[in-house]
């Protein structure tokens, strides 16, 4: 029993929450692991940023590297309480206030990443795509915009836990984009 005795899809119709999932076997040794991963190759991702813009620009202060690698801090004490019941209001707000940080700081650094780049672009030619430095950048702008309006509806309304659930699926599905778009953005083949 995966936390639901019929099929589902919590992506449209919330009928359950990521953790709820994960906390059952055998997911329980398959998701948290490869989000202990993710947190790793999150952390090598802005670290790899850096070094490259310290190559290519001679950037030395990059700001994004201290959002990105707090945004990868916060997401490993995420995956690591999670699935955890603890009736402690201490905890739960802790819990909370970990998920928003991740999703604040990650969203600042790939807003901070994915500005320098454009502004850099014609530096960049030779190593990325400038069509996707653009994406990129209208994309970091759209879920900016789109995650300070559910802020708000989050803090004004009192939304039924299966909206909740909806908006934390997708919402998490929609971050990987960010790194996906990096994916495509550069260039194969570029010797340095």
């Amino acid at each position: 029993n995966l936390g639901s005795d019929t099929s589902i899809n919590p992506f449209i119709y919330g009928e359950t929450s990521i953790s709820n999932i994960v906390k059952r076997f055998p997911i329980n040794y398959v998701f948290k692991p490869l989000l202990f991963i993710s947190v790793i190759l999150m952390y090598l991702y802005w670290k790899n940023y850096n070094l490259l813009f310290k190559e290519i620009l001679k950037s030395e202060k990059n700001l994004f590297v201290f959002f990105g690698i707090g945004s990868a801090i916060f997401l490993f004490f995420h995956v690591l309480f999670l699935g955890m019941e603890i009736d402690n209001k201490i905890f739960q707000t802790l819990r909370k206030l970990i998920i928003a940080l991740f999703i604040l700081f990650e969203i600042i650094a790939q807003f901070i990443l994915a500005t320098k780049l454009f502004k850099n672009r014609e530096s960049l030619n030779k190593y990325c795509n400038i069509l996707l430095i653009k994406i990129k950048l209208y994309f970091v702008i759209l879920v900016s915009l789109v995650s300070a309006a559910i802020i708000v509806i989050l803090l004004t309304s009192n939304l039924t836990s299966k909206i909740d659930y909806i908006l934390e699926w997708n919402y998490f599905a929609i971050l990987l984009f960010y790194y996906y778009f990096s994916f495509l953005m550069w260039k194969k083949n570029i010797s340095f």
